[in-house]
């Protein structure tokens, strides 16, 4: 299986990975086809994420897909992040075998809810 040189440099050198303190939306998605989850963590000002950071657990598209993601997020409104396609995060690796497709459906699942889970916070924003 071969995979595009974007993805393996976000496999192998993942940006914003780890966990927030005092995150404005945080949110999770798992495939349970094999396990894997991710989890968003989100700071939100004047309704854009400012920060994004990640936590994934599972194959190495997986945490790739999340690591894209959480560059191609930062600056966008909440709103948008809510409406978050995979086929958006599968286009930012370049490339995804259609057995690892699922990368992309569990990262843009979790970057929604934690986009839901900022709005149904209800917080104004500084």
């Amino acid at each position: 299986m071969r995979y595009s040189p974007t993805l393996v440099d976000h496999f192998l050198n993942p940006r914003n990975a780890g966990l927030m303190r005092d995150p404005d939306g945080v949110g999770e998605d798992e495939y349970v086809g094999c396990g894997d989850l991710v989890r968003f963590f989100l700071r939100v000002r004047h309704d854009r994420a400012i920060e994004v950071r990640f936590q994934s657990y599972g194959c190495g598209p997986t945490i790739a897909a999340a690591s894209v993601a959480s560059e191609l997020c930062r600056g966008r409104t909440v709103d948008d992040l809510r409406q978050l396609k995979a086929a958006e995060v599968a286009g930012a690796l370049e490339w995804l075998p259609e057995d690892r497709e699922h990368a992309a459906e569990v990262v843009a699942g979790a970057l929604r809810a934690a986009a839901r889970d900022h709005l149904g916070r209800g917080r104004r924003d500084v």
